[in-house]
C-alpha cells in the first residue's frame, strides 16, 4: 500500500479506527481527514451518543456570572461532552 501524504502540508499520514470510523491524521500538522461517508457515520454516532436528543450549545452550559475568577471548573480535568470529544482524544 502506498504511503498517503497530507494534502495541506505534505506530511506523512497515519490511519486509525475509532468507534467504527476510519480516520487519517497527519503526523506533522495533526490535521484530520475523513474518507467518503465517514462524516455521516460520525454524525450518526454523535446522535446516538446523546440518545437521539439534540445537544445543547456550549453557551447554555456556561454560567452567566461573567467575571474573571468565577470559572472554578476551568481547572478540572476535561470531561467529554460528546462523541467527537472522545473520538479525537
Amino acid at each position: 500500500m502506498q504511503q498517503m501524504t497530507c494534502p495541506k502540508c505534505h506530511g506523512a499520514m497515519r490511519s486509525y479506527e475509532r468507534s467504527g470510523v476510519t480516520l487519517e491524521q497527519c503526523t506533522e500538522c495533526r490535521g484530520i481527514f475523513l474518507d467518503r461517508g465517514e462524516l455521516e457515520r460520525l454524525t450518526q454516532a454523535e446522535t446516538a451518543f446523546h440518545g437521539g436528543q439534540p445537544q445543547q450549545s456550549h453557551q447554555q452550559h456556561q454560567s452567566h456570572s461573567g467575571g474573571y475568577g468565577h470559572d472554578s471548573h476551568h481547572y478540572k480535568k476535561k470531561k467529554h461532552d460528546s462523541f467527537f470529544g472522545e473520538l479525537f482524544d
